[in-house]
Parts: structure tokens; C-alpha cells; sequence
């Protein structure tokens, strides 16, 4: 118990005093997107790249690779579900499968991960974080558009999608750590500093900027949709994960952290991928909030779980 009030309660009031400050017009929006930039294109990197540089061991492919299975049976099963108990056509079926198995692996998950196991924790998560950038993104993104459109150019998508993915900094801080390590190269001390004072001011400021930039909730008109996300996102995905781990032998940090990142509430770029038409970037930011909001109780369980 002592543990999920160290960890939950400080978290989610840094996400509380973000939305406050946004509510209050306590911040200016250029000052906002000026906290998101700085998080996203330096802290964040700069932490992730000490800890994967300095990592002991990089044994997370059992973890990252269950976590994919389970990712993509659970974006399945949220179109198939929205296409039949709710009547929804391509496109916005699509953006459920993806609000319910796109959860907040950067904003959210590292905070919590570095508050629950430790920055020694990060490695474990880089694969997950890749897997989320790298395959379930640029998925939904070819399927909202064909879906959307009726029609398009599929190479015009997949450029569109391969440009997002190269000028990611964190996929770009991934690969650019793992070829540090590949040459062996030493990180002076001095650097480690840097890149420590750097990051540290990653995951509180990255909760905040999340609190902040949460999407109003948009009404009862999509709540069915919301609903069957948040109950596939927040507890169908971490309980597979978490049994699928446990049946394959999978122990340690590494499935704790698939666990963990498995019931992150969904993330913000599901909403700003579903942009694509009002109708879609309703549902998706109901989602988005509201599995914000219930991941208080279903995170606090889930901790005391892997205590």
C-alpha cells in the first residue's frame, strides 16, 4: 500500500496541476507547446539514451515480443467488437482498435516506471516504446485512411508514415544508442551528467505537459465507444499480457514493465491521429480522458499486483 501512494498519488497530481493550470489559463498555449517540445525532443532522449547506453543488459525481446501478439489480438478484437455491437463502419472502428491497445508509453509510462523499478527499469521498455512508433502507429494510421478516404494512395500514406517515424527523436535516440553500444564506445562521466540533469527533468514535466494537454470530453454521443475501448485497453490487455507472460515463464523486470505499459491508459496520439474527421477525434479523445481518469484504480491494482 505504501508503495502505490509513493507512486500513484504524486503522479496524478502532477497530471491534475497540469489540467488546473490549462483550466485556470494559469499558461499561455505557446508556453505549453514550448513544456511538450522540450520533453519530447530533449528530456525524454536524453534519458533514455543514458540508461540504454549504460544498461547492463538489454533482455527484453521475450517481454517486447508477447507484448506485440498481444497488442495486435487486442486491436482486432476492438474492430471486430466496434463493427458488430456498435454498427461502426472502417474507419471508426479502426480508431477504437487503436485507442484500445495504444496506451501512454512515453508521457505516462516512464514516469511511472522510473517511480516504481527505477531508471535501471527504462531498457525494459524501449522495445515496447518501438513497438508502439514503429508498427501499431503506422498500422492504424494506413488503416484510419483507407478507412476515411475510401480510396487513397498507399504510397502516399507510407511516405507520410516512414517521414513521422524517422524524424521521431525517440526512435531516433533508440537507434542511435544501440549502434553506441554496438561499437562499445564509452560514455564519459561527464556526459552521463549531462544527459542525467538533462532527463531528470523528464518524467515530472512530461506528466504535467500530459495533464495539460488532456482533449475536452466530448459527450454521451460517444461514450459506447469509449467504454469498450477503456474495458479492452485498461483491463482485457494488461490481464492477457499478464497471463500470457506468467504461461511463457516470463519473470523479472521485463514483464513487469509489459504489465505495467500494458495498463497505461490510452495515449494522446490516438487522438491526434484520429483528427483525421470530427466523428473519429471525438471518440478517441473521450478515450483518451476517460481512460486517463480510471487508470487511477485500475494502475494502483495492477501495482500492488506485481509488489
Amino acid at each position: 500500500m505504501s508503495m502505490l501512494i509513493t507512486v500513484i498519488v504524486p503522479v496524478f497530481a502532477i497530471i491534475l496541476m497540469g489540467r488546473l493550470a490549462i483550466l485556470r489559463k494559469w499558461l499561455e498555449p505557446a508556453a505549453l507547446r514550448g513544456m511538450n517540445d522540450f520533453v519530447f525532443y530533449a528530456a525524454m532522449p536524453a534519458l533514455l539514451f543514458d540508461s540504454l547506453v549504460r544498461a547492463e543488459s538489454l533482455r527484453m525481446a521475450d517481454a517486447t515480443a508477447v507484448f506485440f501478439v498481444v497488442s495486435l489480438f487486442i486491436y482486432a478484437l476492438g474492430m471486430g467488437l466496434a463493427a458488430w455491437l456498435l454498427r461502426a463502419p472502417f474507419a471508426p472502428a479502426a480508431v477504437v482498435g487503436l485507442n484500445a491497445c495504444f496506451g501512454n508509453a512515453v508521457m505516462m509510462g516512464i514516469p511511472i516506471v522510473v517511480a516504481s523499478f527505477g531508471v535501471e527499469a527504462l531498457p525494459s521498455l524501449l522495445g515496447i516504446i518501438a513497438l508502439h512508433s514503429a508498427i501499431v502507429l503506422p498500422l492504424a494510421t494506413v488503416l484510419i485512411e483507407f478507412g476515411a478516404a475510401g480510396r487513397g494512395d498507399a504510397r502516399h500514406v507510407l511516405r507520410v508514415t516512414c517521414l513521422g517515424l524517422i524524424r521521431n527523436p525517440v526512435i531516433l535516440t533508440m537507434a542511435f544508442a544501440f549502434l553506441w553500444r554496438a561499437f562499445s564506445l564509452p560514455l564519459p562521466e561527464m556526459f552521463h551528467e549531462f544527459f542525467r540533469l538533462l532527463g531528470s527533468a523528464g518524467p515530472p514535466l512530461a506528466l504535467f505537459c500530459l495533464g495539460a494537454s488532456l482533449p475536452p470530453f466530448s459527450g454521451v454521443s460517444v461514450l459506447k465507444e469509449a467504454l469498450l475501448a477503456c474495458v479492452l485497453k485498461l483491463l482485457l490487455l494488461p490481464v492477457l499480457m499478464g497471463g500470457a507472460g506468467v504461461l511463457l515463464g516470463l519473470s523479472g523486470t521485463p514483464f513487469k514493465v509489459a504489465v505495467l505499459i500494458a495498463g497505461m491508459p490510452t495515449g494522446a496520439n490516438a487522438f491526434l491521429l484520429a483528427r483525421r474527421t470530427a466523428t473519429l477525434m471525438e471518440a478517441s479523445a473521450s478515450t483518451v480522458v476517460a481512460a486517463t481518469v480510471l487508470s487511477l484504480f485500475t494502475l494502483s491494482a495492477l501495482l500492488a499486483w506485481l509488489q
